[in-house]
């Protein structure tokens, strides 16, 4: 509900067979590129701030390399739309050109996590050298920690590059790195990445196009964010999602394979598949969000850990519900919520798992009106009650303008809660900052005139930033931190929040050991007693209702999800050991009134 925002999403196809094999086989001479757009556009949950597609056309000693961005919501309609309109006009002039046709292909949808808006930020980012040959292209799904200290390596070898330009500054890492390695006659690419890719500490897929005919992607050694590939004796498709590639190459899900953590897939010049291991073998730490949020829900595996979390967080209510289960609605908010709302739904009403969405609300037609289900004694009112109205791009604002626009976020649904209702229990993702639950979906809840309102989060509470691309690397952000404090202070406690920061100041200089302080502002404090000052902060002023907030437990978090233990957000516990420094300077930040992450 906090509009959580993810990097990016990333595809890649590499094609086998010759151009005329595909115009044969499939009357489309450009295929592969009409399969990375349709790859795209699946992943347009990942990214709506532009899109990028760059193609290689390699042709024995000869390869003509294209790219092409867009800025905003469409992009990847826009580039078709301007490629295809380059193709007609060729065609027209009775032209032997075929632009944008390549073997080699990679694509980029964005989602700006820092506010940076504009072409220039567009992945694939494009290296040209001397040749064709010497080109590199490359995008990606990634954040790291430490692109100071890359900076400082290509600053070593006279190459000005800022900190902020995270895609610059890895493709110089390559290119410069590249240029070594053929002055010394030795193995390229490969080499080359199993030299630098060690010292990229963060979550990461990074992909990437040579003008020489390699084609490659390479995943970070913990597997913190998701890459999935397949092969056939046609084509190779490397994209962030699985579902993307299950149902734009019409394939099954036992034939799709996730990209083994720290290890690059590559096909060479010549067509040949490989893979090798770029960095050694560690914890798999694959981000949890992914599962709870990001990810399209599939109607598959992802759909039903969703269904999971709404069954387990509906046990934490049960007895508080059971008596009143009558007059109580339930619904959920964002729309990303669906999955986890109808295992609530079956909770409630005696249905086992997996749901078939049909039974519970019929067809589209009726989607949006009220529904009911009896069971016996059991009696279930659900629906949607609010939605998202025209998309607003909250987290590029400052905070003031953060809360001015989340206003206007959301509307209504419907106009009436059915007759005798006196709860509303509405499911969300997660709770981050609280700020579009108190300024826009509480106080339009707050509207049906109902005597209380829970919010059930499918996420534990966020105690914690993220370092590794989620947009949420402000500590004083988070209402659970603010929350932790708020009771300290009113316990008399503020020495722990004054030793936490000589803790932290002194593992900044190298004085002691590096680890998570910031746990001692949680450690007094039981669960429940965060969550009730959650409450009462995200409670909007002049409320009738009585507003709640539960948490799902982090223990059945992993019940549900047991494959995606990345879940450092809510445990603190980060899989590489700059998060730690990191997480040192964040608390410092805030407790200098330093507004940066």
């Amino acid at each position: 509900m906090d509009f959580i925002k993810h990097e990016c999403g990333v595809a890649m196809v590499r094609l086998l067979k010759t151009g005329s094999h595909y115009a044969e086989r499939y009357g489309d001479l450009y295929y592969g590129l009409h399969l990375l757009e349709r790859l795209l556009i699946r992943e347009y949950n990942r990214g709506q701030d532009g899109a990028g597609i760059g193609c290689v056309n390699k042709v024995d000693d000869r390869s003509e390399i294209y790219r092409i961005v867009k800025e905003g919501k469409s992009a990847v309609e826009k580039i078709s739309e301007d490629i295809e309109n380059e193709i007609a006009f060729e065609r027209e002039w009775g032209s032997f050109k075929h632009p944008f046709y390549g073997n080699l292909m990679l694509g980029h949808v964005r989602y700006s996590t820092t506010g940076k808006i504009g072409t220039e930020y567009l992945h694939p980012f494009l290296y040209k050298g001397k040749d064709e040959n010497e080109s590199v292209m490359i995008c990606g799904n990634f954040h790291l920690i430490n692109t100071p200290e890359i900076s400082d390596k290509l600053k070593n070898k006279s190459i000005e590059i800022s900190p902020d330009s995270d895609t610059k500054l890895l493709l110089y890492d390559l290119v410069t790195t590249l240029k070594e390695y053929k002055e010394h006659n030795r193995e390229t690419l490969s080499e080359c990445l199993a030299k630098i890719v060690p010292d990229w500490d963060g979550g990461f897929v990074i992909c990437g196009v040579t003008g020489r005919g390699d084609w490659w992607a390479v995943r970070d050694s913990h597997g913190i964010r998701p890459a999935f590939w397949y092969a056939d004796d046609e084509k190779v498709i490397v994209a962030s999602e699985k579902s993307a590639i299950k149902l734009c190459a019409g394939v099954e899900d036992e034939e799709i394979h996730p990209l083994r953590p720290g290890v690059m897939i590559m096909v060479d010049a010549e067509g040949k598949l490989f893979f090798r291991r770029v960095i050694e073998e560690k914890p798999i730490r694959e981000c949890v969000f992914e599962r709870i949020y990001f990810s399209r829900a599939d109607g598959g595996e992802i759909t039903l850990e969703r269904e999971k979390l709404g069954y387990l967080l509906s046990e934490e209510i049960s007895e508080e519900i059971k008596e009143h289960l009558s007059n109580t609605y339930f619904s959920f908010v964002p729309a990303s919520a669906r999955s986890s709302f109808m295992g609530m739904v079956a909770y409630f009403s005696g249905i086992s798992l997996p749901v078939q969405p049909f039974t519970l609300i019929g067809d589209s037609s009726t989607r949006d009106l009220p529904h009911q289900i009896v069971n016996g004694d059991k009696v279930v009112n659900f629906g949607r009650i609010i939605k998202k109205g025209a998309p607003l791009r909250t987290f590029i604002s400052t905070e003031k303008g953060r809360e001015e626009l989340v206003e206007k976020t959301y509307q209504k649904v419907i106009e009436k809660l059915p007759d005798g209702i006196k709860r509303i229990v509405i499911v969300d993702d997660s709770i981050v900052r609280g700020t579009t639950l108190k300024s826009s979906v509480l106080s339009l809840l707050d509207s049906f005139n109902v005597e209380e309102i829970i919010v059930l989060s499918c996420a534990p509470q966020v105690r914690y930033p993220d370092f590794y691309g989620i947009d949420m690397s402000r500590l004083g952000e988070l209402v659970a931190f603010k929350s932790a404090i708020n009771l300290l202070k009113e316990k008399g406690e503020k020495y722990i929040i004054d030793e936490v920061y000589n803790q932290c100041k002194r593992s900044l200089e190298g004085l002691q050991r590096t680890k998570n302080y910031v746990r001692m502002i949680y450690s007094p404090f039981s669960e429940k007693e965060i969550s009730k000052e959650i409450s009462r902060l995200i409670t909007p002023c002049n409320s009738k209702a009585r507003i709640k907030v539960v948490f799902l437990k982090l223990e059945d978090l992993r019940k549900a999800i047991p494959g995606h233990s990345g879940d450092w957000c809510f445990s603190g516990n980060y899989p590489t050991s700059g998060a730690y420094t990191k997480i040192c300077q964040a608390y410092v930040n805030w407790y200098e009134g330093i507004n940066k992450r």
